[in-house]
């Protein structure tokens, strides 16, 4: 079974968001990747309540740092996270500070 890293720096770190979309708790380690930093979107098009959530914005800029969590899934579980983040999120292979290929959601660039 194929595996990918998947990099979470928000709600997909909460063991009942897992829980829920993957009907299993993840394991995952710290990490970080470089040239990235947080910010925040608000989603009112899929939230009624217009509810603010965080998004890693791409910078260039190696003093920045996202920290996060470099979790395993299957690749067939990629479509979960692809439809959980919705389009608001570009998904991007990046390498993590610990040298893993991993993947993102973050703001689109463009």
């Amino acid at each position: 079974m194929e595996t990918l890293r998947l990099f979470s720096y928000g709600t997909l770190q909460h063991s009942d968001i897992q829980q829920n979309l993957f009907k299993r708790k993840l394991e995952g380690t710290a990490d970080k990747i470089l040239g990235y930093k947080l910010g925040t979107i608000t989603l009112p098009e899929n939230h009624p309540n217009a509810q603010t959530y965080f998004i890693a914005i791409y910078t260039g800029d190696e003093k920045d740092i996202l920290d996060g969590i470099c979790y395993t899934i299957n690749a067939s579980e990629l479509s979960l996270v692809d439809d959980y983040e919705g389009p608001a999120y570009e998904r991007a292979t990046v390498i993590s500070n610990s040298g893993k290929k991993v993947l993102i959601y973050r703001r689109p660039i463009h």
